[in-house]
């Protein structure tokens, strides 16, 4: 948001004390006639005029709720926000496939703003060269237990690969899938969990981290490998579309499913020294890229609904685990029915 300068002042509503309620009075906004509605993150009014719904991933109903009696009802009613939606953003190419792929939306409606593969992390991140250096080498993984994360292979892969044997540590942010973590007890290795880090000390992390693991199944974008190569981490990530899409010829690959190819990964990884990509290309978009998509997306609305005045309805809601800090934040601050007039 402090990237888009809107033309006019945002009002901000913050979270009741009641989950419930706000979420049935969020389903049922009717929006304003003379104002674009903006719901950045898959959560908003069922119908509401000039809406546009932002989709982060479709990983709930994929993976989440795949097996959940709730799933039906989760994928009706993000089946009636997007299909109502004036305008669908989808923050990546893999995203508006996923889109497509599990709702009935016009594909003429879907806009991709892609994120940012560059994120700036605070001055004071980029500054850590203290000389604290740990002490054992360690491999990071800054994920949470759900299935997609692929944690339990990862972990079977690491095992396999002897990296208690060979002195390694493993860094977790976040949290295993519990199947994990059991793997890593029973083998004895060297595992610590984290949870809650600041900007400074995760970044520190990526800098004195042998690398990145990162195994997922699926992404909308993930934000780590972005926060990792701007801080000059080395990354071992899954091949999967979404990272080929933003991260080509800055990571290394293995194929997400088949633990013997990311042992061999894992093997060639642990013989590495230095930067494995020196001849990384340059970073493609910033945020400010994106805030100027959707600054130009918003004008445009505007023009072809014939608003008199630049008005814009934010109505943001908890942010997915992709996009909070350190992927293990549960909520960030929520706004409701905010708008900028000029």
């Amino acid at each position: 948001m402090q990237h888009i300068n809107w033309p006019g002042e945002v009002q901000v509503t913050p979270m009741g004390r009641s989950k419930v309620i706000d979420r049935l009075s969020e389903l049922c906004y009717p929006g304003q006639a003379d104002a674009v509605l903006w719901s950045p993150s898959q959560r908003g009014p069922i119908r509401a005029r000039h809406h546009v719904v932002t989709v982060h991933d479709c990983i709930n109903v994929e993976y989440v709720y795949a097996d959940d009696w709730r799933r039906p009802a989760l994928q009706w009613t993000s089946q009636q926000l997007l299909g109502n939606a004036e305008t669908v953003v989808t923050i990546s190419h893999a995203t508006r496939a996923a889109v497509l792929r599990n709702y009935d939306v016009d594909p003429a409606k879907i806009v991709v703003i892609p994120s940012p593969s560059h994120v700036e992390l605070p001055y004071e991140a980029r500054q850590l060269d203290d000389g604290n250096q740990p002490i054992r080498p360690f491999v990071l993984m800054v994920t949470n237990a759900l299935a997609h994360k692929n944690t339990e292979l990862a972990c079977r892969a690491l095992i396999a690969a002897d990296i208690h044997k060979r002195g390694i540590a493993l860094h977790v942010v976040g949290a295993l899938a519990p199947a994990a973590q059991g793997l890593c007890e029973d083998a004895k290795v060297d595992l610590t969990v984290s949870r809650g880090l600041s900007d400074q000390d995760l970044g520190k992390l990526y800098q004195q981290s042998l690398f990145l693991l990162s195994p997922s199944l699926e992404e909308g974008h993930n934000l780590p490998i972005a926060e990792a190569i701007s801080l000059g981490a080395n990354v071992l990530c899954s091949d999967i579309p979404v990272h080929r899409e933003f991260y080509e010829g800055m990571v290394e690959f293995f194929p997400p499913t088949d633990e013997g190819a990311l042992v061999d990964a894992l093997d060639r990884a642990f013989a590495r020294k230095g930067d494995w990509t020196p001849h990384r290309p340059p970073p493609k978009r910033s945020f400010a890229d994106v805030a100027a998509a959707y600054r130009e997306l918003f004008s445009s609305l505007y023009e072809k609904g014939g608003l008199v005045r630049p008005e814009l309805l934010s109505q943001i809601t908890e942010l997915p685990q992709d996009m909070s800090k350190n992927e293990n934040a549960s909520t960030t601050p929520r706004a409701q029915a905010g708008r900028t007039s000029k």
